[in-house]
């Protein structure tokens, strides 16, 4: 089942979008924080830090928890805001999804480093090679996936993302 039709893209939050993620899905998010497919230590800090605070516990304590725990404290115990969200969704996609974020940055000729968007500040691609990459993606990945991933670009950036949100409109009109 996709998530698109029930998220208003102009309203759309990286806490929103997480919100209606189904339980599997953030499991495996989460579980890429701790489990090593997404090396990025400020990741883990914030996930640390969340479930400190939702626990009153030390982070101290909380870093020294087995991360089977921590990913169960962190899907139970704590309702992420939109940098905890951002967080999670980017550990996903670099860490388990790569190869459909690299994909879609090479089909718009977009500087990436396995699928991390090298430069700090580019323009928007153009609506048409936007919709031809948008089209690959659906041939070449599973639906499900492809969905999320354009959702949390448009969670995430919504300016520099704005013709992808009309070319996801139009994909859940037709």
């Amino acid at each position: 089942m996709t998530l698109l039709p029930n998220l208003d893209l102009r309203q759309l939050t990286p806490a929103r979008l997480w919100a209606e993620l189904d339980a599997a899905t953030k499991r495996l998010a989460v579980e890429t924080v701790y489990d090593g497919s997404y090396e990025d230590e400020r990741s883990r800090l914030e996930a640390d830090q969340a479930i400190a605070a939702a626990l009153r516990y030390r982070p101290q304590a909380v870093r020294k928890l087995p991360a089977e725990k921590r990913v169960g404290y962190l899907l139970r115990a704590v309702r992420p805001d939109d940098s905890l969200a951002g967080t999670l969704l980017l550990a996903l996609h670099l860490g388990r999804r790569a190869p459909m974020l690299a994909d879609f940055l090479d089909h718009l000729g977009i500087a990436h480093e396995g699928g991390a968007i090298q430069a700090e500040d580019f323009e928007s691609p153009p609506l048409d090679r936007l919709e031809e990459a948008v089209r690959g993606l659906y041939e070449r990945f599973p639906s499900e996936e492809v969905d999320l991933y354009l959702a949390a670009l448009i969670a995430m950036d919504p300016d520099t993302w704005s013709d992808l949100a009309s070319i996801v409109e139009r994909r859940r009109l037709a």
